[in-house]
């Protein structure tokens, strides 16, 4: 099992992280309360315009996350 590298990341805005060949991206939200961590596994063709490009091809997909997270994975911080 590899272990959770981060490779980038924004204070309180977003986390990039890889971990057994995926990358996924966590944002931390304050509301609803008590917070959460937003969380999206990246595709294989996010992936790729990601390690080509670097964070300015996630930018919409985080902004997506931020308004419409109930869609997406929550992991409370409680």
């Amino acid at each position: 099992m590899n272990k959770k590298k981060l490779l980038e990341q924004k204070e309180w805005q977003y986390y990039v992280y890889e971990e057994d060949g995926h990358i996924t991206v966590f944002v931390p939200i304050a509301r609803p309360i008590p917070g959460f961590d937003i969380i999206y596994t990246l595709n294989e063709s996010e992936k790729e315009e990601y390690l080509h490009t670097g964070i300015k091809a996630l930018e919409d997909r985080i902004e997506d996350m931020k308004v419409n997270f109930s869609n997406y994975e929550m992991n409370s911080w409680r």
